[in-house]
């Protein structure tokens, strides 16, 4: 497994996979947050009261695993470009500061985005209803 990024480190990558993901015309970063649990063994010194680090990790929608529904020409195309897979520890004093500079880093990376267009969902939602209870 790959060592962990220092906080600095993943910020600088997770902007950098963003800016890269918003350039594209379609692609996917998955963000998760976990508690890193020690194993009893390895932490006996701890005490049980005091929450733990909390793991942070970004990653693209890359897989090196081939799709069957493609052709073969775009499965060597998708084995080549690697899965982008950063991730950092933050301890619980550092956590409030870290989640600010998160989000900043989220929402400077989020502006390739389009607003969703909820008109013509909730539109075709009501015709469908209404259709059903006539019959």
């Amino acid at each position: 497994m790959a060592p962990h990024l220092s906080q600095e480190e993943f910020l600088s990558s997770l902007s950098t996979l963003l800016t890269k993901t918003s350039e594209k015309a379609r692609g996917s970063v998955f963000l998760t947050q976990k508690p890193l649990l020690q194993t009893p063994s390895s932490d006996e010194s701890a005490s049980p009261s005091t929450l733990p680090p909390i793991l942070i990790r970004a990653t693209d929608g890359n897989t090196s695993a081939p799709n069957p529904k493609s052709s073969k020409d775009q499965n060597k195309k998708a084995a080549k470009t690697s899965k982008v897979k950063l991730s950092t520890v933050v301890a619980q004093e550092e956590l409030e500061a870290f989640f600010a500079r998160y989000a900043e880093v989220c929402k400077a990376g989020m502006t390739g985005l389009k607003k969703r267009d909820r008109k013509k969902g909730k539109a075709k939602a009501k015709g469908a209803a209404s259709k059903v209870t006539k019959a």
